[in-house]
C-alpha cells in the first residue's frame, strides 16, 4: 500500500512539474517576442537588453535609421530578427548639390506612388505618381532643417552634401560680344571669372592675375575661338588633372585641344528658328554640328539629326564640346527671360565640367533615401508570416484532473490505513 502511495505522489510530482514546464514561454520554439516598428524607440531598450532567440517586427511605420541599425546590430548579437510588412511603399529620394554659385540642391525621386518632399520649415515639392514612377528630378534652394521624403507609408530622410568650394572660370577667346557677355553671364550668376581676351595679334588683354593654369586655382576653362594664347600649351595637361573645359564653336579646331575633343565640327549652319523666345531657344542659334564622335564620347544634345553638345573624360578631368556659335545673340535678341536663361544655361554648361573637391564622407548624399532597400539591406526580405509569439501554452484539458484523481487517490490511501 505505502509503495502504491508513493507511486502516485511521484506521478502527481512528474505531472506538476511538466504543467510547470508546459506552461513556460515559446516551449516547443526559440523564445520570440513581436513589437510593431511605431514603438520601437520605447521597446529597444528592453529588446537590446534580453536574450530572446527570436525578434518580429510589424512594420506600420518605417524604422528610423537608428532603429534599424540598432535592429541589425541584435540581429548581429545572435538574435534571429525578421519583419513583415502589410504593405510598404518602394522609394528612393538621393539629393545632389550642383557645382555652382548658391549650390542649388536637386533631388531624385522614383516611387510607386506620390512623393512628397519637405525640409524643417514646411513642403517643398510634389511630385506625382505617374512622374515617380518614371523618375523625377526636383530642383531646390538651399533647404532649412532636415530634408525628408514621404512616399505612401515610406518615409526617409536624404542628406545633402555641403555646398563645394569653387575655384574661378577662366575664358580665353577673341574680344568681341561673346567674350563679353559669356563673362557677363557667369558673373552675375556668381562666378568669379577671369578672362584673356586678344585684341590683336600678340596683344592679350587680362582680367585677374597671370599665373600657371591648375586645378588649384581654375574649376573650369572656356575656350570661345581658337584663339588660345599663352595658355594654350597647358589646357590638354589641367584636364588630365583632373580640370574641366568647354569648347564652343570652332574652339576644338585649335590644334592644342583637338586631340582631347570629343568630336570634329562639321560646316556651320543657320539656326532652324527666327526666334528666342520658344521653348527651345538653342534652336535659334547658328551650329557647328559635331561629326566623327569619339568613342568614348557621349552625346548630350542634338538638334534633329544634328549633334550639338557631346562630352568625354580625358584622364581625371572632362571635356564637354557645344557647337552653338554666337549665343551671345539669345541674350540679345530674346524674350523678356532670355538674360536669365541665357545665364542659367551657361551655369549649367560649366557646372557640368567644373572640378571641384570630393566631398567628405560624412557630407556624401546619404543612402537612406531608400528606406526599403536599406532595410532589406540591413535585416533580409520580408517574412510571409510571423514566427509563433512568445505566449504561454496551453496545458492539456485532462493534466489538472489527473493531477488532482492521484493526489485524491495518495490521500485518501492514507487515510484508510490511519496514516496522517
Amino acid at each position: 500500500m505505502i509503495r502504491f502511495e508513493r507511486a502516485l505522489r511521484a506521478a502527481s510530482f512528474v505531472l506538476i512539474a511538466f504543467a510547470i514546464w508546459r506552461a513556460r514561454p515559446g516551449v516547443g520554439a526559440a523564445n520570440s517576442i513581436r513589437v510593431r516598428a511605431s514603438s520601437l524607440g520605447r521597446e529597444m531598450p528592453a529588446i537590446q537588453s534580453t536574450s530572446e532567440q527570436s525578434l518580429h517586427i510589424d512594420i506600420d511605420v518605417t524604422p528610423t535609421p537608428a532603429d534599424r541599425d540598432a535592429l541589425a546590430a541584435v540581429a548581429h548579437a545572435g538574435t534571429h530578427v525578421s519583419w513583415s510588412a502589410a504593405s510598404i511603399t518602394p522609394l528612393a529620394a538621393v539629393a545632389t548639390r550642383g557645382r555652382e554659385p548658391g549650390g542649388p540642391v536637386r533631388i531624385a525621386v522614383a516611387s510607386a506612388a506620390e512623393v512628397s518632399l519637405s525640409d524643417g520649415l514646411a513642403a517643398l515639392d510634389t511630385v506625382r505618381a505617374a512622374g515617380a514612377a518614371r523618375g523625377s528630378t526636383v530642383t531646390v534652394g538651399a533647404p532649412s532643417g532636415a530634408l525628408g521624403a514621404r512616399s505612401g507609408s515610406a518615409r526617409a530622410p536624404v542628406g545633402v552634401p555641403s555646398p563645394a568650394p569653387l575655384h574661378p572660370v577662366l575664358v580665353l577667346g577673341r574680344a568681341g560680344w561673346e567674350a563679353k557677355f559669356v563673362v557677363a553671364a557667369l558673373e552675375e550668376q556668381g562666378w568669379s571669372v577671369e578672362q584673356r581676351v586678344f585684341v590683336a595679334p600678340g596683344a592679350e588683354v587680362l582680367q585677374g592675375a597671370a599665373g600657371a593654369i591648375d586645378t588649384s586655382r581654375y574649376s573650369a576653362i572656356i575656350a570661345l575661338d581658337t584663339t588660345l594664347g599663352t595658355a594654350g600649351a597647358s589646357i590638354a595637361r589641367y584636364v588630365r588633372d583632373g580640370g574641366g573645359l568647354v569648347l564652343l564653336g570652332i574652339a576644338a579646331n585649335a590644334p592644342l585641344v583637338r586631340p582631347i575633343a570629343p568630336a570634329r565640327i562639321g560646316e556651320r549652319r543657320i539656326g532652324t528658328t527666327r526666334a528666342f523666345d520658344i521653348a527651345e531657344p538653342t534652336n535659334a542659334m547658328a551650329l557647328y554640328p559635331l561629326e566623327s564622335l569619339r568613342g568614348d564620347a557621349l552625346k548630350i544634345a542634338s538638334r534633329g539629326s544634328l549633334l550639338t553638345v557631346a562630352a568625354r573624360r580625358e584622364g581625371a578631368g572632362r571635356v564637354l564640346q557645344a557647337g552653338f556659335d554666337e549665343t551671345w545673340r539669345w541674350r540679345m535678341q530674346g524674350g523678356a527671360d532670355a538674360v536669365a536663361a541665357h545665364r542659367a544655361w551657361w551655369s549649367r554648361i560649366v557646372a557640368s565640367v567644373a572640378a571641384t573637391p570630393l566631398a567628405h564622407a560624412d557630407e556624401s548624399p546619404a543612402a537612406e533615401g531608400a528606406p526599403l532597400a536599406r532595410l532589406i539591406d540591413a535585416l533580409g526580405p520580408a517574412v510571409a508570416a510571423a514566427p509563433e509569439s512568445a505566449a504561454p501554452r496551453r496545458l492539456p484539458a485532462w493534466l489538472l484532473p489527473v493531477i488532482l484523481l492521484f493526489l485524491l487517490a495518495e490521500w485518501g490511501s492514507r487515510r484508510w490505513r490511519g496514516a496522517r
